[in-house]
Order: C-alpha cells, then sequence, then structure tokens
C-alpha cells in the first residue's frame, strides 16, 4: 500500500517551484541582477570611469591659477538676496584667465532624478563646475554610485587642493570640512548678536554653535558695509587686517525689464519691500499710516511686497484692519518684473528696519528713481548716502510726519529721488568682484 501523499507534493510527482515572492525567488533574482552588473564589459567600464575620477582629481591638483573652492549650493534654490550676491561676484570674474573658480553644487555626482541648478550656471574661461558624471553600464547602478560619492564627498574635495575655500553664506557647509585652503567668508550680518530676538531659534543656534569655528579659521573675512565690519571689531570677533568691507553691486533688478504691476495695485501708492520679520520694523510704518488715516490725511496707502516672516503673528490685526480701512495692500511675495514696476511707480519708499547688513531694498528704490525715506541706523546711511531723508526707527510720530512732507513737497522730492540715482550709480560689480578677488589673493599669500 502507498504512503499517502505529502501535502506539498504536487500530483505528477515533480517538486514545487517556490512561490511568487519567496526567499528563493527573490535571492535567484538577486543573483541574476548581480550577474548582468559584474559582466567582464561593466567591471571594466566600472574601473576605466574610476581611473577617470582618479585622473580628474590629478588634473585639478597640477593647475596653476589661483584656484578656488565656491559653494553654489544657492542656486539650486530660488535665488535671494545672498544667492544673487554670489551670482553677481562669479559672473564679473568668469572670463579672467588668471583665476580657476571651482564651483561645487550640492551633489558631486548628480543622478538623473537630481534637480538642476534653478538659474544657468555662470560661464568663462575661469569657470569649472566640478562633478561626475555616472554612466549607465557600471557594475552599480548609477544612483548607488552617485550616493556613494556623495558620501565621501568631503575626501574627494580636500583631494582637490584649492588654495581658496569661499564661503559666500557666513559659513562653508560640511561637506568643505576637509579642504584645506585658506577659507574666506562673507560675514553678511550679526543679526544673531545684536539682535538675536529677530531670529529664529533654530537659526540662532546653528550661528551660534558653526560661525564662531568659521570665525577662528577664516583667514580673512568680509563684510557688505563698514557698519558690520565696525561690528565684528567692536565685538572683538577678529583681527582688523582680516575684516574687508566690499560693498555689494546694484541689485538684480538692475538688469530686469519692469513689467505690469500685481493685479490689485493703486492708482497711487507707497512702498515697502522686504519679508515681514522682527528686525523689519514694519509696525512703526504701519503705525504711522494708521495715525495718518484716523486723521483723514490724504495720503496714499502703502503697498507691502514680501512673504510673512518670523513672528507676523504680533502684525497681523494691524494688516487685517489697514485692508478693511483701505489704507494698505499686502501683495506677498511676487516677481521681478512686477516689483521693478512697483519700485517705478511709488510715490514714495520706506526702509524701517532696525537692523540690516547693507540695505537693497534702499539701493533698489534709488535706482528706480524713487524718494526714500530709511530708518536711521548707521548702515543705512552709511549704503544710501545723502539719497534717503532718515528719520528714528522707533517714531511713529515722526515717520507720519516725513511722509506728509515729502508727498507735499514735489520739488523736494524731486530732489531727493535724483540724489539717491546718484548714490546709487557708485555702486558696481565690477568693482566689488575685483575687491573680493584682492582679498581671496591676499589670503592666498597669507599661507
Amino acid at each position: 500500500m502507498s504512503s499517502p501523499r505529502r501535502h506539498s507534493e504536487p500530483p505528477d510527482g515533480t517538486s514545487a517551484a517556490p512561490a511568487e515572492g519567496s526567499l528563493p525567488i527573490r535571492a535567484y533574482r538577486r543573483a541574476r541582477y548581480l550577474a548582468s552588473r559584474l559582466r567582464p564589459r561593466r567591471v571594466l567600464a566600472t574601473v576605466r570611469w574610476g581611473l577617470g575620477v582618479l585622473g580628474t582629481t590629478r588634473a585639478l591638483r597640477r593647475e596653476r591659477r589661483l584656484t578656488v573652492a565656491v559653494d553654489v549650493s544657492a542656486f539650486w534654490e530660488p535665488l535671494t538676496g545672498i544667492g544673487w550676491y554670489l551670482y553677481r561676484l562669479l559672473e564679473h570674474l568668469a572670463d579672467r584667465d588668471d583665476l580657476r573658480l571651482r564651483l561645487y553644487g550640492p551633489f558631486i555626482a548628480p543622478a538623473s532624478e537630481a534637480p538642476p541648478p534653478v538659474v544657468p550656471l555662470p560661464t568663462g574661461p575661469a569657470i569649472e563646475w566640478v562633478h561626475h558624471d555616472v554612466p549607465e553600464d557600471l557594475s552599480l547602478p548609477p544612483w548607488r554610485i552617485a550616493q556613494l560619492l556623495q558620501r565621501v564627498q568631503p575626501l574627494l574635495l580636500g583631494a582637490h587642493d584649492n588654495r581658496i575655500v569661499f564661503a559666500p553664506n557666513f559659513m562653508p557647509p560640511r561637506r568643505f570640512l576637509l579642504c584645506r585652503g585658506a577659507l574666506v567668508a562673507t560675514i553678511h550680518d550679526l543679526a544673531f548678536r545684536l539682535v538675536p530676538w529677530t531670529l529664529r531659534q533654530e537659526t540662532l543656534e546653528d550661528l551660534e554653535t558653526r560661525l564662531d569655528a568659521t570665525l577662528e579659521r577664516a583667514t580673512h573675512l568680509i563684510t557688505p558695509s563698514r557698519a558690520v565690519r565696525d561690528e565684528i571689531l567692536g565685538l572683538e570677533l577678529a583681527a582688523a587686517d582680516r575684516v574687508h568691507a566690499v560693498h555689494h553691486g546694484p541689485g538684480q533688478l538692475a538688469t530686469v525689464e519692469p513689467g505690469e504691476p500685481p493685479p490689485g495695485t493703486p492708482p497711487e501708492y507707497c512702498l515697502h519691500v522686504g519679508t515681514l520679520e522682527p528686525r523689519k520694523n514694519l509696525r512703526v510704518v504701519l503705525d504711522a499710516w494708521r495715525k495718518l488715516h484716523a486723521r483723514g490725511a490724504r495720503v496714499p496707502p502703502l503697498v507691502l511686497c514680501g512673504r510673512l516672516g518670523w513672528k507676523p503673528e504680533a502684525l497681523l490685526p494691524l494688516l487685517e484692519t489697514g485692508e478693511e480701512e483701505g489704507w494698505l495692500v499686502h501683495f506677498g511675495y511676487v516677481e521681478s518684473e512686477q516689483l521693478a514696476a512697483l519700485y517705478q511707480g511709488a510715490r514714495l519708499v520706506v526702509l524701517p528696519s532696525i537692523y540690516e547688513g547693507f540695505g537693497l531694498p534702499a539701493v533698489e528704490a534709488q535706482q528706480a528713481g524713487a524718494p526714500l525715506l530709511s530708518s536711521d541706523i548707521p548702515v543705512l546711511r552709511e549704503v544710501a548716502g545723502d539719497g534717503a531723508l532718515y528719520i528714528p526707527p522707533d517714531d511713529a510720530e515722526a515717520w507720519a510726519s516725513a511722509v506728509i512732507e515729502v508727498l507735499s513737497k514735489p520739488d523736494e522730492a524731486d530732489e531727493l529721488a535724483a540724489r539717491g540715482q546718484a548714490n546709487a550709480a557708485r555702486l558696481d560689480w565690477h568693482r566689488a568682484a575685483e575687491e573680493t578677488l584682492a582679498v581671496w589673493r591676499q589670503a592666498a599669500d597669507s599661507r
């Protein structure tokens, strides 16, 4: 009598195939995949590619020109003030033949699905975007090789042996940790020390912990104004011979053709441009406009251009009141062409900040020929010169009086605007780039 057939045996006596998704099937597929990746042709291609990476590294080390490693991660995000600052510097140094600007983005080996930069990278004899293309026919998939290279990026960057490491945004990213070149960092402001309550807690903690190391390591520092340089020296953060004030050039709006203003723009208006955050001190001008409206003064509404930033809660009730009563319009973020049109059409521009590192909206207003009412703080007197009417940053009544004065005296307003245009004309990106290069050379010579 035959023994009963086991449950797992098929009726024909053949052995059962592993079920779909079982461990043997997965292992089999994995083995086939690895075998396909380890074919001699792929292995040879991988070896050649790796030798190419090493060859590129050796070639980078043999460069005789002044080599500057530049963190351009900002170009992979919508450009803000610091991003445009870096872009204009590179743009005005790109044609030099005695300099090698090595641009390092967020990815040393961009995978096919990696996002591209949001602006075209500057090009020219001095520019080199350092990255490694990963072909498809290697022993490992491209995404895996890109991942591995990303992990060893600090080693690769250190091996490139650049003479200068330029940190355009306060401090170098961690992937520059092993770079041995002289560090030059741009310190845009000292808000984290002087007005810490205007910053987010995480931003404050990051700057407090990492910036001290940058200040200690940096061979030279660049500031956008003499005011910030004086603040660094006053706090004894660096020796005077290490800190250099280099004014920015004009903002990006200098090259923008004005378009149409945003829908809903009043026929006449005054303008403020900037993120709605504590150090912009918007409450003082909102209080001034509220006072003027309550008195029945014939004053154009105030137009605000800027996103809601940190701690906007205290302003929200006043913003709502202003919009309901008709003396305020808040557009939020607007495109460059719209912003250029708003500057050109403004009866006046207000800049009530309690702290700035440079004060780009002051320059943009002056370029556009708008009369400028500015907070009376050292950096804005330095940057705006005699092309602004200065008002105490904490006196809403004084702001209200200044608005009436400028609007009621068109001849004096025109004269103020003309002085502003003359002042803005002295700012030049070519000069800023040359002065920055001089700091780099000084840092290289000191090593």
